[in-house]
């Protein structure tokens, strides 16, 4: 959608913090109504409409930065104080009206440049004499053209990705932020065998963590979805060697207690000791007698 900033619309917001400048830019003026100046009647907008359109996506050396409702109605305010909006909101719809707007303007009225050369008759093109050269050329561009392959459909490799990542979704603990999450895998753009290689890491990372609760290790948190595959996580070592090694030695040090107890007492010498001297006083009793 085109549409045309005046001088007064770019006055106003010089000098205003980059999240009000964008909010105008982009969540608000390009879906004004030309002719009236409104915007969210033909075209409803809201608070998350325009968050939306002020996410940033996770880059190199970039972190992902989200606006939220509040920041959103902050910055509303702002520009209304600016002077660039007012609101005209009617119960839970949101209209604003852009007051600083050029009206009357639609990429419609610009005047095409090819009509006027076609219709100025001092503009028309004359025959040219040496048609040779220009069939030879015209006969080159067609072959460097049919020779181009055929590109793949983007629409069939995004619904691929789309079912991959549903995969990875139902298989990940920790489900959270799960836009941030398919956008990170769409632009990871995993082919078949690296989707195999993700979920394949992954049920492994859930039996190892598994494992080491259960031996009564302490495991960290699962990270965000995002950051685990930004990361390349499916790429880390699990150590399980470690795991029945700690195992092993907890049934080591349980059977050595039980041993260490089994030097000190047993109950079968107390029963003879206690045997013999029930004798004893039994063949005394008889001599006095």
């Amino acid at each position: 959608m085109d549409f045309l900033m005046n001088t007064d619309e770019l006055a106003a917001l010089c000098g205003l913090p980059h999240i009000q400048q964008l909010t105008y830019l982009r969540g608000i003026r390009p879906y004004m109504d030309v002719k009236t100046g409104i915007v969210g009647i033909k075209r409803g907008i809201s608070y998350q409409s325009i968050a939306e359109q002020l996410y940033v996506e996770p880059h190199q050396g970039f972190k992902t930065e989200t606006c939220s409702r509040m920041q959103v109605r902050r910055s509303l305010s702002a520009l209304e104080r600016a002077g660039l909006i007012t609101s005209q909101s009617q119960r839970l719809k949101l209209i604003l009206k852009c007051e600083l707007a050029t009206r009357g303007y639609s990429v419609q009225n610009k005047v095409d440049p090819k009509q006027t050369q076609q219709a100025d008759p001092s503009n028309q093109f004359h025959p040219i004499e040496n048609k040779e050269f220009f069939e030879r050329e015209a006969s080159k561009v067609d072959i460097v053209k049919t020779a181009k392959a055929d590109t793949p459909l983007k629409e069939s490799n995004y619904i691929y990705l789309l079912s991959q990542f549903e995969k990875f979704w139902l298989c990940y603990p920790q489900k959270k932020s799960k836009p941030i999450a398919c956008q990170a895998f769409q632009q990871l753009s995993p082919d078949p065998a690296l989707c195999s290689k993700i979920l394949q890491a992954l049920e492994n990372q859930i039996s190892y963590r598994n494992a080491m609760q259960l031996s009564g290790n302490w495991v960290p948190p699962w990270k965000n979805p995002a950051n685990w595959l930004m990361q390349q996580c499916w790429e880390d070592e699990l150590l399980m060697d470690k795991t029945q090694e700690i195992s092993r030695a907890e049934l080591k040090t349980n059977r050595g207690t039980q041993s260490s107890k089994d030097m000190f007492w047993n109950p079968d010498d107390a029963e003879e000791s206690s045997a013999k001297t029930n004798v004893i006083q039994f063949q005394r009793y008889q001599k006095r007698e």
